[in-house]
């Protein structure tokens, strides 16, 4: 409208001799104007299109909102199946446990009763056999106090002399004295028994210290040969020495990277053996609580023993099987094969003869240890 307008203006303006320029300028508005009519078909397309995308992509929106919801909601549904499967796994757990602990406290109350009932009896044993005594005690105290007035009789009957009497008399007194402090010297003995026997019932069932210094479950426990020092193995993959008398752990022994299933010290007590879950034995110097040699062999190592002499190591393995290792060079020197389930526990007996195996297959064995090492020395 506003290029019409313009037109007419020009056509009123334009002098008559000026007709030919004005055409010229008539047919540059009139191609203008089509440019514009071009432009605007353009436009008016794109604006068609631009809605039609719009519209694909507010279906598309549609779409995937209705998938994410879809997917959402599968998720959440397989979430609660496993969160229901874990809390009934957990609650079937937790029973087991308080079964379990049920059944130990039912146990150690039964020992425990076993004890006190055991203690009762060497008390009445002790008691009777002090009585006795004290009769027995009090029976010669009767005698000599009967024999000094027959003395005393027999003496003045014989015509002693009154000094002579006397100085027996005071010899017979003595006699009489020393019995006496026989007899409290027996009647302290029994009070002190009954205060031992106290104190060991006491002891019996409260333990003298307790040391919460592992993060983990504590596997095995072994004294050192002079008794002043325990050792532990631990789930959280460290042995540690402690100090009996105090209950402080002295050193802590870190290297395996596995539950340590078990632990002894050598028969000097300048070593220490460990077992564990990760496939190896390690022997410790325990005065600098330093790994000296790693032993390689097992699939799973649950027991460990020295021999008397200190010179072998023995191991129970989850493989089944029994190894001797020789502790200088860390080397297999023997391997035992029977049981048919895991080892989980091994034992020298006192003179390094033979070996006790125990297993989950539900026996233990004896193994000949004497004859094979006598071949061994022989080689």
């Amino acid at each position: 409208m506003r290029l019409i307008i313009i037109l007419l203006l020009t056509f009123t303006l334009i002098p008559t001799a000026s007709l030919a320029e004005g055409k010229r300028v008539i047919d540059i508005y009139q191609q203008q104007l089509e440019d514009l009519r071009i432009t605007h078909a353009k436009l008016n397309t794109l604006s068609k299109d631009a809605v039609k995308r719009a519209a694909h992509i507010e279906r598309l929106i549609v779409k995937y909102d209705a998938a994410l919801k879809t997917a959402t909601q599968d998720m959440a549904e397989k979430y609660k199946a496993r969160l229901k499967q874990l809390e009934a796994k957990h609650a079937k757990t937790e029973a087991a446990l308080k079964t379990a602990t049920q059944e130990m406290e039912d146990k150690y109350k039964a020992q425990i009763e076993q004890l006190k009932a055991d203690h009762a009896k060497i008390k009445a044993a002790y008691l009777k056999r002090l009585e006795a005594t004290a009769e027995l005690a009090d029976y010669h105290y009767q005698s000599a106090k009967k024999t000094d007035v027959q003395i005393k009789l027999l003496l003045t009957q014989l015509g002693m002399s009154a000094e002579q009497v006397l100085k027996l008399t005071e010899a017979n007194l003595a006699l009489q004295r020393e019995v006496k402090r026989n007899r409290e010297e027996m009647e302290r003995n029994r009070k002190e028994m009954d205060a031992i026997q106290s104190l060991h019932a006491f002891q019996s069932s409260h333990p003298l210290w307790t040391s919460q210094g592992h993060t983990s479950y504590v596997w095995s426990v072994a004294f050192s040969p002079d008794g002043r020092y325990a050792l532990s193995g631990s789930n959280d993959k460290t042995l540690k020495l402690w100090d009996v008398s105090s209950g402080q752990a002295v050193r802590t022994f870190q290297g395996h990277t596995s539950a340590v299933y078990s632990v002894a010290f050598s028969p000097d007590g300048r070593y220490a053996l460990s077992g564990s879950g990760d496939k190896t034995l390690k022997l410790w110097d325990v005065s600098s609580g330093q790994a000296v040699r790693t032993f390689q062999g097992h699939s799973h190592v649950y027991s460990v023993a020295f021999s008397p002499d200190g010179r072998y190591a023995l191991s129970g393995s989850g493989d089944k099987t029994l190894k001797l290792w020789d502790v200088l060079s860390g080397q297999a020197v023997r391997t035992w094969k029977g049981h048919t389930s895991a080892v989980y526990s091994v034992a020298f007996s006192p003179d390094g003869r033979y070996a006790l195996s125990g297993s989950s297959d539900q026996t233990f064995k004896l193994w000949d240890m004497y004859s094979w090492l006598l071949l061994l020395l022989a080689e």
